[in-house]
């Protein structure tokens, strides 16, 4: 019955009674271990299919699991219950819900249902969206609702206007939802547990019913799952985890690694002893790169406890990890290419075999421009390509129409973004009159009559402002140009005032979209005219937007692609190839060296992660110098290298082989004045001299941040400058 485990594995598989922690490695077969469990208690121990419980996170992972334990025991498994926690949820509330005052038909809000009735929470209490976002509220409300929290519970901790507002709109919202019969997201195993709480009979039944439960990715449950499974087991106690701290990388979605590092004395007590398994045999990887996952974990473990230790029966002669320092980012990203060509033309993988791995969205551009170059195929999991997200194509379209007001398709994704007031009707009535008239849709704005005057100020409004924007356009750094669209059109504003993990993510895109300007000035460099101020910002303006063109306009997804993606995204995934890019302090980990305690350890957790995606071969790459954000960056190596013994690596770039001869010498405009980021604005305001390089003397008369207004002599006239750009010296 019990066949291919190990040890281990099979210790596990014959656990009967009681409850079992299963700590299991990445890679080390804990889904074979939960199948071959399940079909263990059918078969061997005579246990009904109706009393199992098994949980997991996804349906495409319950789909799966249950398709495995049918092949294993026959159809009789389809009766049982393997499920997500919210499916399980909505089947106990199917049944039961009316003893909350529910009727039993209730629907189920998704995400779009639920920022609609926030908005109407908030227009019933008169509260301005502008200010309270529905989506910041709907995130806040899902952290306390996944605290268990209700409104009444959620009062007390009132502590400034903003939790004073999330409380009004959290009630109002739960009002809203109970009137319409329907239950969020978050509802669902919030009222499951409240229904316990209210009819013991009802908990009795379904502790009774699931005798025998069964919980996948533990780590990664919150306090509300938590409860679930702790409620429902408490009868019979046959509670059977597996998960893995080392993995536990989701807490800012809400998941709490103390329900793992917990869990024997959350279920221990002086009649049941809690055994703990360890699945340290991997199935995925060589050694040598789980020699250097070991080396990073072992870090996180200044407790001694549940330490485990990789190993694998695939060795290998050679040196299976390279860490390649490249002197700038550009070569960095040139050197991934190569090495991806390399090993194509060597028919030693496929582009499908092969991942490159990032922290953060906003660095898939870099990658994406350099694949782009030499034709690589490739696929971006869990988000769009860089010039398909939202914002850019949001910020894009503004710069479009900046440069070329008749530009109507640009005109029809941001005249209303953010909200002005505008609607679909307006716009209708302009796209008519400008067909009629033959038109562009701003020329037609000041002509058109049958608008109402306040509809029509509106359209006005944003009309001057984009002139406004088009006159600023003159002798100004794009990048500085770039911040005064995002500020000016209020763009960056409602992204702040959102304040969600995706709203944030947008706003990094934001920064890293500067990065083109950097590209741009390079190329102009190359051909000596940035010295001879031949290329006005307007020219540089509208050769980025044409860059963009010529990138964007291209499709990326191909059966057989280089998949390209952040770590969260690449969590359960593996790859024969795979390269982790850009391993540098501020980038990875975060925060740099403000990133500490149990921040540092997720981040530590991360890289564990990304290091065990790779079965055959692990590239760590960074640079000494990298283009981020708009601005040139000098960052040391990730302290997460430094943990790993040298000889486990094989060091390759600055220092150790040539520069790659693929491409011709970096351009050379980086220079060490440019890494080092002043801070004048600390001893600058208006009235204050400065000296500049190329404008000369000049006075400062307005100040936005670190953006100065800046008075020059008239053959310099006003400019918005970056106070702290290495051209300026403050006079004392």
């Amino acid at each position: 019955m019990i066949t291919n485990l190990n040890p281990e594995q099979v210790k596990a598989v014959k656990h009967f009674e009681g409850p079992m922690l299963v700590m299991a490695g990445a890679g080390s077969g804990k889904t074979r271990v939960l199948t071959q469990r399940i079909a263990y208690l059918i078969k061997e121990k005579g246990i009904s299919e109706r009393t199992i419980l098994a949980i997991t996170f996804t349906n495409k992972a319950a789909k799966e699991m249950k398709a495995r334990v049918i092949s294993l025991v026959g159809n009789k498994a389809k009766d049982m219950h393997i499920s997500t926690f919210h499916a399980l949820c909505v089947y106990i509330l199917r049944q039961d819900i009316d003893i909350l005052g529910y009727k039993h038909n209730f629907v189920i809000y998704d995400s779009g249902d639920t920022i609609s009735a926030i908005k109407n929470a908030l227009s019933y209490l008169n509260i301005d969206a502008k200010f309270y976002p529905p989506k910041r509220l709907a995130n806040t409300i899902s952290n306390v609702k996944n605290d268990y929290l209700f409104p009444r519970d959620f009062k007390k901790y009132i502590k400034d206007d903003y939790t004073e507002v999330v409380y009004k709109v959290y009630k109002k919202y739960q009002e809203l939802l109970q009137s319409a019969n329907a239950l969020d997201f978050d509802d669902l195993i919030m009222l499951t547990l409240r229904l316990f709480e209210r009819d013991q009979e009802v908990l009795n039944f379904y502790q009774q019913r699931f005798q025998f439960i069964l919980v996948d990715e533990y780590q990664d449950t919150n306090l509300t799952q938590f409860k679930l499974v702790k409620q429902l087991a408490a009868r019979h106690k046959n509670l059977f985890v597996v998960g893995d701290s080392d993995q536990s990388i989701y807490s800012w979605r809400g998941a709490d690694i103390r329900n793992i590092l917990e869990f024997e004395k959350d279920f221990e007590d002086e009649a049941t002893k809690v055994p703990i398994i360890y699945l340290e045999q991997n199935y995925r990887s060589y050694q040598n790169i789980l020699d250097v996952a070991n080396c990073i974990i072992q870090y996180n473990y200044p407790h001694k406890k549940f330490i485990k230790k990789l190993w694998s029966n695939k060795k290998s002669k050679d040196n299976n990890t390279v860490y390649y320092h490249a002197v700038n980012s550009d070569v960095e990203t040139e050197y991934i290419a190569q090495k991806i060509i390399e090993k194509i033309d060597l028919d030693k993988y496929r582009l499908n075999d092969i991942a490159v791995l990032y922290r953060t969205n906003a660095m898939s551009l870099a990658l994406e421009k350099v694949f782009s170059k030499y034709h690589i195929d490739y696929e971006i999991i869990g988000n769009l390509s860089f010039f398909e997200r939202k914002e850019i194509k949001d910020l894009g379209a503004y710069l479009r129409l900046i440069v070329n007001n008749n530009d109507d398709v640009a005109f029809l994704r941001i005249v209303n973004e953010p909200r002005r007031g505008i609607g679909n009707t307006t716009i209708e009535n302009l796209k008519r009159y400008a067909n009629d008239n033959e038109l562009s849709l701003m020329e037609s704005i000041n002509k058109i009559n049958s608008l109402s005057n306040s509809t029509k100020t509106r359209l006005i409004a944003f009309k001057t402002l984009m002139e406004e924007l088009y006159h600023q356009l003159i002798d100004i750094d794009i990048n500085d140009y770039i911040d005064l669209v995002l500020d000016k059109t209020g763009y960056l504003e409602m992204l702040k005032l959102e304040a969600t993990e995706e709203a944030l993510g947008r706003i990094e895109n934001l920064e890293e979209f500067k990065s083109l300007t950097l590209d741009v000035e390079e190329d102009l460099n190359e051909l000596g005219l940035i010295a001879n101020k031949e290329i006005s910002a307007y020219d540089k303006l509208c050769l980025i937007l044409n860059n963009i063109a010529l990138t964007s306009d291209k499709s990326h997804k191909k059966e057989n692609a280089v998949k390209l993606m952040t770590i969260h995204a690449a969590k359960g995934l593996e790859f024969p190839l795979v390269f982790i890019y850009g391993v540098e302090e501020n980038i990875f980990p975060l925060g740099g060296e403000n990133c500490f305690g149990e921040d540092l350890e997720e981040e530590r957790r991360l890289m564990y992660v990304a290091v065990t995606r790779a079965k055959d071969e692990l590239f760590i790459t960074n640079s000494q110098v990298r283009k981020l954000y708009g601005s040139y960056r000098s960052n040391p190596p990730s302290r997460f290298i430094e943990e790993i013994e040298p000889d486990l690596l094989s060091f390759q770039g600055v220092k150790k082989i040539k520069v790659m001869e693929t491409r011709k010498e970096p351009i050379k405009i980086i220079n060490n004045t440019l890494l080092d980021k002043k801070d004048n604005e600390k001893h600058v305001k208006c009235g204050t001299k400065i000296l500049h390089s190329r404008f000369g003397e000049g006075v400062v008369v307005s100040i936005n941040k670190d953006i100065c207004t800046i008075a020059f002599q008239a053959a310099h006239g006003i400019k918005k400058l970056d106070i702290n750009h290495p051209a300026i010296t403050i006079i004392k």
